[in-house]
């Protein structure tokens, strides 16, 4: 800049701040007051703008900007009167001088002017009519091609691109139309392709920035109208060959900035067009003939063979190639998913002549060694010609790195090799040797590194790598590596190929290698950022092998070889990381580590690797590979200590040390090695160093620490550590964590670590304390207690102590436990509901502890607590609840004395929680409980607290509740099974005999029958005299009542009561099976449920004898007509499977293969109970070589079957995917497939209207859930692309299945992004139907579902709007500006957003 140029600026600068900082002037005549809202004199203004005066123009054009910012907030409220009058429309000749003004500052002396003159026109373009927008495109495009206003260039292009970013969408076409050709014309005229030419002459400089500023302004007009305007489409075929032509420019920055022209243009431009652009990039890149010798032999080849083709290459620069090649990619990036096989069958090949393994295997390769005149890097330096073979490889591997992530499925064929190349060039470094080959390298490596480290000393990093500087080669190592981690992320749902497949190590050697083998063995990598890479690499792979072990995709070897045989035989894929992948690893991570010249961030991923190893079977290793880390773990947390290592301070950094606490942290609490190994390890080598960093200034490493100490002592328990090592470690234990346990003014994290670590010594290492030591701990807990900060921290740290001291009578809570209950009664009048619940489990825990009645314990303090605990039972928050009432039993269990308190404040609430219609799951458990206790304690006698829980029935909540009858059925039961054994015969008896199935009471009938089931199901009733038969009489009575309720319950009682007394009742269930049919003998079928679903919750039940008994029956109503009946028989069979694998299994295939008459029932009951067993837990290995038989049922002909059938395969991939990811892709999806997409609709006439009915809807739903849980469960068994055009096509289909389709594209936008990309454009038709849903004359609910409908659809675009690489999907891009901008939709997308 010249000087008078930037004293100039400086002082506009200065005038703007003095002006916007100056008190308020009074208004001159003819100037615009800057916050005034009075129209504008624009005459004023425009005369200003010509002043001699910079700070007048600079003043006038910033005013003048304003004016038309408001003009422009006006014209958008056009329909606003006031707004209208108070600023008039600027007419049309006033326009004109504006543009013109406007357009004459972009040629102003200051900057400053020049600056605001381009904002200026930003504003201008929204406002002024059609007409001036096209001078104004005319003008400054005609400015930035004049070759004399070299100068302000970058200013015209500026204003060009404000041009094509603001104008309105409405004259997109026009602004097109009056653009596209004129920089066409600008890129041809000052072409200069000749690589002759000089271009250091300022007519070629010229040039090429008026060509530079044409690509720039086309990238931004194709990115905005490329699809929408028709004038650009019309102009897409000599845009492209204008750019491609760009491709041969002897300037680099041209050839790259034309390269981002291309791959704008390719997301817009037609297949044919985008085939015909990959076709000639490929041409041109095919007439290279490669790098290095290789490249050299088929260049010679083709010498002798075509003349012609010698002389095209000849001419072929080798920038030409690499331009093409790093265009190709950038298209591949940008529109991959548009390609197709052919054009990757092509590229691939042409991509690996230059990254040819042979180059890089060749011993003899050298990187300085002369070019030879047939080379196609001809004309070119020596050290040019290195550095473009360099970046040519490096843009190879970046394509193949973008199709390997966004073509997966059409680069498959091609992988192998692909990897093969990457593997080579992962450790291509011609000038440097790391004696691969040599096997007594490795035995040798720890006596040359101590040699090594001594020599590291003496010279300085300087001179000793001046002679590498030059060396680029770790760019293609780099982008070999990037490749390699793009196919691990590819193959990150089964990566088992990656542990399995070998490649060879170099071309014409037997030794061979794995991926995985491959990357552990280059960890010796000498450059960082590669090593890094690489590392990083294998721990990304390793990662995804223990989530696909997790999965259940492949088997990580366990310890008992027995098992990894028997898994292999049975086709499972099994990786083996113990027998040598293990020992490598941690080998080479320890060299990492221990290096002196070694970078944090080596020795950070060196962590992590360690870390993610510990989750695999066998973990880090044995006890000499633990204690080597432990040592290297010691070296990092002692580096400030260490006066060596303390210049090395840089690289031992505190967030190295934070990442080494934290390896240590997950090898103690892993659970995969063996805890002997582990302790012996580290009370020697790292406890003291552990202690130590306790003591740190950074809260993290603290925190860290103290974690580390919290896993210490459950480690000594499980390695079977001596007293007097119990003793030494608690004694470190206690001097580290009390000083943090005891100071106030900490970090939070610090508080509440400190508790934790302090709960684990106390609770494990309690007898190794002192008294004192483990007084001083519980008094500061009870401080802790009474701190709001830390109270929640505190009480779950009691509870832990509490537990410990239930099973343990060292340890004895006396001092405290007074003062611990008073603070934490309250605690439950607190509002917070996280604070209750941790109190009452704390109450819970620790009266349990209770010392006997010598105790002198404050007795007032229980009716306080026993009073807060009954005000919190009720039915709002059921968890709270059965807390309160489980905390309510435990007091009533360790003190009985407090029965009538119990009475008192807890019995009422807990009567009227018996009849709440929600009462279930735990809190009835706990209700149980609390009433068996307070028979067993006394609290209440039997008969008082029967006629209370009888009395319930009578409330007007429960008239009529099955629930409620349950509920108090159960009660009862209870409290009679919980009265002496005297009692209980008179008590059976009498219910028995206040059955009457006839009677009026039904709801006093439903309960006392209820009661007998429940009853019988713990007793044996045969040991009753005349009790069991009585019982069965009644039973069958009742299934001829009138009263529905009364039938079913009479079936679950005789289940239930079959349960205690099986000989005398099951016998005679199973008989009168035999002649019943219609209603009762669905009845019998629920009893019989009912007995297996009782008997399996039994302990140690074992139902074989029975099977014999049970199986006929079943087999035989297999077909039965009536559907509930079928459906009784399959939960029977799949809850029989559950308990006897062995002898159901073959019955149910058998069925499922049987060819009768009656086979569709059949099907259908086989199908209902495989799926009902899979939902009750059934071993998969017992059920896994049934599935393939079970699945045949999908290809039935009957719908219903076909139902039941992907109900089936839903629940198998819900509860045990395993079973079916071997033959999802063969023998589920081909009939997920078609099922999806099948419509069999028809029309019903029903008189005055017609119906129409979708028969096929259930089918589409079931098949679509299955999709969707396989995303989750097993996402490696799907074929995601082949998936999409089924998604496309529900997201068209009725409301129910559009909404399944929006929550399926939605966990795919964060697992499966790049399918969905490709497939974005198909989706559009459907997505814009959704949100463009017409609301009729809906009102009430059925309008809401019609605004959830288009918020639904809107989700979706916006989710979908966020993936990478979706500007590519131009169509989509469309149609999400045009929602963005609709108005009616304004309000849905606001809602969505905030949301």
């Amino acid at each position: 800049m010249h000087r008078e140029d930037h004293i100039t600026q400086n002082t506009d600068k200065r005038t703007g701040c003095f002006r916007n900082f100056a008190p308020p002037q009074p208004k001159r005549k003819g100037k615009m007051s800057r916050g005034s809202n009075s129209a504008p004199n624009y005459n004023d203004l425009l005369k200003k703008t010509e002043h001699y005066d910079k700070d007048e123009r600079y003043m006038a054009i910033s005013d003048l900007c304003e004016a038309l910012k408001r003009n422009a907030a006006h014209a958008s409220a056009e329909n606003n009167a006031a707004a209208s009058s108070s600023s008039p429309q600027i007419d049309s000749q006033t326009e004109r001088r504006i543009c013109s003004a406007v357009l004459s500052l972009l040629d102003d002396s200051s900057n400053d002017v020049q600056t605001v003159a381009v904002k200026t026109l930003g504003v201008l373009l929204m406002t002024v009519q059609e007409e001036q927008v096209t001078e104004i495109a005319d003008r400054i495009c005609g400015l930035m091609l004049d070759p004399s206003k070299s100068a302000l260039r970058d200013v015209y292009a500026i204003g060009l691109k404000t041009l094509v970013e603001t104008v309105p969408d409405e004259m997109g076409n026009t602004v097109s139309h009056r653009l596209s050709s004129r920089l066409v014309n600008g890129i041809h005229t000052n072409s200069n392709t000749s690589p002759s030419s000089s271009p250091s002459s300022g007519d070629d400089k010229n040039s090429e920035e008026i060509v530079l500023a044409c690509l720039n302004v086309l990238t931004d007009l194709l990115t905005r109208f490329g699809s929408t305007s028709n004038s650009i489409k019309m102009q897409h075929e000599p845009l492209l060959n204008a750019t491609l032509s760009q491709l041969a420019s002897p300037r680099p920055i041209v050839r790259k900035r034309a390269g981002t022209t291309i791959g704008v243009l390719a997301t817009v431009i037609s297949d044919t067009l985008l085939h015909r652009l990959v076709e000639r990039l490929l041409d041109q890149i095919d007439l290279a003939s490669g790098l290095g010798k290789s490249g050299k032999k088929r260049a010679r080849i083709a010498h002798k063979t075509d003349g012609s083709k010698s002389l095209a290459s000849s001419d072929l620069r080798a920038a030409d190639t690499r331009s093409l090649i790093r265009t190709m990619c950038t298209v591949s990036g940008t529109v991959g998913h548009r390609l197709n096989q052919g054009h990757i069958d092509r590229i691939v090949p042409i991509f690996l002549r230059f990254c040819d393994p042979a180059d890089a295997d060749d011993e003899d390769y050298d990187s300085d060694e002369p070019m030879d005149s047939d080379d196609v890097m001809a004309g070119m330096g020596e050290e040019a010609a290195a550095a473009m073979q360099i970046e040519l490889r490096e843009s190879c591997f970046a394509g193949f790195e973008s199709f390997v992530l966004r073509c997966p499925a059409l680069i498959r064929p091609h992988l192998d090799q692909i990897v093969y190349s990457a593997l080579a060039y992962m450790r291509f470094d011609p000038n440097y040797t790391y004696d691969d080959d040599d096997d007594d390298a490795e035995d040798n490596d720890e006596e040359e590194e101590e040699m090594e480290e001594e020599e590291e000393d003496e010279y300085s990093t300087e001179d000793d790598m001046s002679d590498e500087d030059d060396d680029n080669n770790w760019k293609v190592r780099r982008s070999a590596i990037r490749t390699l981690t793009a196919v691990v992320e590819a193959t990150k749902h089964d990566p088992s190929k990656l542990w399995i497949d070998e490649f060879a190590w170099r071309q014409n050697s037997e030794k061979k290698t794995t991926v995985a083998g491959a990357l552990v063995n280059r960890f010796k990598e000498r450059e960082e950022n590669c090593r890094v890479d690489i590392i990083e690499c294998f721990t990304r792979l390793l990662s995804y092998t223990v989530s696909a072990s997790s999965a259940g995709v492949l088997v990580l070897a366990s310890c008992t070889s027995m098992d990894d045989d028997a898994l292999a035989a049975s086709g499972a894929v099994v990786v083996d990381l113990r027998s040598n992948v293990s020992s490598a690893i941690v080998k080479a991570t320890e060299k990492q580590l221990s290096a002196k010249k070694g970078g944090e961030r080596s020795k950070s991923s060196a962590i992590a690797l360690l870390s993610t190893l510990c989750l695999a079977p066998g973990g880090i290793g044995s006890s000499e590979q633990i204690s080597s880390v432990f040592r290297h773990v010691k070296t990092i947390l002692n580096a400030d200590d260490d006066a060596n290592t303390r210049r090395h301070s840089a690289v031992n950094s505190k967030s190295l040390k934070l990442e080494a606490l934290c390896l240590v942290r997950i090898m103690l609490s892993c659970k995969k090695h063996d805890a002997a190994d582990i302790k012996n390890a580290l009370l020697p080598i790292l406890l003291s160093d552990i202690c130590k960093c306790v003591q740190e200034d950074w809260y993290k490493v603290i925190s860290e620490a103290l974690r580390v100490l919290m896993e210490i002592p459950g480690l000594l328990v499980l390695g079977s550590a001596t007293k007097a090592e119990k003793d030494e470690v608690a004694t470190s234990l206690y001097d580290a964590i009390e000083p943090r346990l005891s100071e106030h003014d900490l970090d939070q994290e610090i508080k509440e670590c400190a508790l934790s670590a302090s709960a684990s010594l106390v609770s494990i290492l309690h007898a190794s304390l002192t008294p004192d030591q483990k007084n001083k701990i519980l008094s500061l807990l009870l401080e802790r207690l009474k701190n709001d900060t830390t109270r929640i921290a505190a009480i779950k740290t009691l509870s832990r102590v509490g537990k410990a001291a239930k099973s343990s009578e060292d340890l004895e809570l006396t001092s405290v436990m007074n003062e611990a209950l008073e603070q934490l009664a309250l605690l439950l009048r607190q509002q917070s509901r996280s604070l209750k619940q941790s109190a009452l489990e704390c109450i819970d825990t620790l009266v349990i502890c209770l010392p006997g009645s010598d105790f002198d314990m404050d007795e007032g303090l229980f009716d306080s607590v026993l009073k807060d605990l009954g005000e919190i039972i009720s039915d709002t928050d059921l968890h709270l609840c059965h807390l309160s009432l489980s905390a309510s039993n435990s007091i009533l269990k360790a003190r009985p004395s407090t029965g009538a308190l119990v009475k008192s404040h807890v019995l009422p609430a807990s009567l009227d929680l018996s009849k709440s219609t929600l009462l279930q799951d735990p809190a009835l458990a706990s209700l149980l409980n609390l009433l068996e206790q307070m028979i067993a304690s006394g609290a209440i006698g039997f008969d008082e607290l029967q006629k209370l829980l009888e009395g319930q029935m009578a409330g007007g909540g429960s008239k009529g509740s099955k629930q409620v009858i349950s509920n108090l059925a159960q009660c009862i039961a209870a409290i009679a099974l919980a009265s002496p054994a005297a009692n209980q015969e008179k008590f059976i008896k009498s219910t028995i005999s206040a059955i009457k199935p006839s009677s009026a009471d039904v709801e006093a009938t439903q309960l006392n029958l209820l009661v007998s089931g429940n009853f019988g199901r713990k007793v044996d009733l045969s040991k009753m005299k005349g009790v069991a038969e009585n019982m069965q009489k009644i039973y069958f009575e009742s299934f001829d009542s009138s009263n529905e309720d009364i039938k079913h319950a009479a079936a679950l009682a005789l289940g239930r009561a079959s349960v205690g007394a099986i000989d005398p009742f099951l016998p005679a269930l199973l008989s009168a099976l035999e002649g019943s049919s219609g209603k009762k003998q669905y009845l019998l079928f629920s009893s019989l449920r009912e007995f297996i679903h009782c008997y399996r919750q039994t302990e140690g039940s074992d139902l074989s004898s029975s099977v014999p008994m049970l199986l006929p029956p079943l087999e035989m109503n297999c077909g039965n007509d009536e559907e509930g009946v079928r459906a009784m028989v399959a939960e029977c069979l799949g809850a029989l499977a559950c308990l006897e694998p062995k002898a159901i299994l073959p019955v149910l295939k058998k069925l499922a293969t049987d060819d009768t008459d009656m086979k569709v029932h059949i099907h259908w009951t086989v199908g209902n109970a495989v799926k009902f067993a899979i939902g009750g837990q059934i071993n998969p290995t017992e059920l896994a070589p049934f599935m393939p038989t079970f699945i045949e049922l999908l290809k039935e002909d009957d719908l219903a079957v076909k139902n039941v059938a992907l109900l089936m395969v839903y629940s198998a991939v819900h509860h045990a995917p395993q079973l079916v990811v071997g033959i999802m892709r063969e023998q589920i999806l081909p009939q997920l497939y078609e099922l999806a997409q099948l419509n069999m609709e028809r029309k019903i006439d029903l008189g005055p209207f017609k119906h129409t009915v979708d028969d096929a809807l259930p089918l589409r739903k079931a098949a679509l859930s299955v999709f969707s849980t396989c995303l989750d469960k097993c996402p490696s068994s799907l074929d995601i692309p082949a998936f999409m055009p089924v998604l496309a096509k529900a997201l068209a289909d009725v409301e129910d299945i559009q909404l399944q389709s929006h929550q399926i594209v939605h966990t795919m936008c964060a697992r499966h992004p790049i399918p969905l990309v490709a497939a974005a454009d198909s989706f559009v038709k459907a997505l814009e139907k959704t949100v463009n849903k017409k609301k009729g004359q809906k009102t009430g609910t059925e309008l809401e579902r019609v605004y959830e409908w288009i918020k639904s659809g809107l989700r979706v675009m916006l989710a979908m709007s966020k993936l990478d690489g979706i500007a590519g999907a131009r169509e989509f891009m469309d149609f999400a500006d045009r929602i963005r901008k609709s108005k009616p939709h304004a309000p849905f997308l606001a809602a969505v957003e905030n949301e």
